[in-house]
């Protein structure tokens, strides 16, 4: 049952299940635009935010994987700016200014979704400065 779930799930995205990829469980190289990873990735830093006392928006997508295990992991290299908002809530809904470049972030973000039960959790996060 669950592989033919994945065998969906690949479908349904658009990806090709190929058995000469890899392995079952290995991560895999995905395009950095796709709307999975771009909606990954934008909840990574909405999440990444919430902790933090400055707001962070996505300056650019370095290199996207997905891994499909009990769920599917979006194993994403990003780079973060530094924004000056009115607020930190609005940093994902209106237009903020990018700090200097000097405050930019290259984060690991793995994000963790389960289709299945429509839940989605930033499981990983480990960023240091970009220079």
């Amino acid at each position: 049952m669950f592989f033919w779930c994945c065998v969906v799930l690949f479908a349904s995205a658009g990806w090709s299940v190929d058995a000469a990829e890899g392995m079952t469980g290995e991560p895999r190289a995905v395009p950095v635009n796709d709307t999975e990873v771009l909606r990954a990735a934008h909840f990574a830093v909405s999440e990444f935010n919430a902790e933090q006392r400055v707001a962070y928006k996505l300056v650019s997508i370095k290199s996207a994987k997905i891994q499909v295990v009990a769920g599917v992991n979006y194993i994403l290299e990003v780079l973060l700016g530094r924004a000056k908002c009115q607020s930190l809530s609005a940093a994902q809904t209106e237009p903020c200014f990018f700090r200097f470049k000097h405050n930019e972030l290259r984060c690991r973000f793995v994000v963790t979704e389960m289709p299945w039960n429509g839940s989605r959790a930033l499981t990983k996060k480990k960023c240091r400065p970009s220079n």
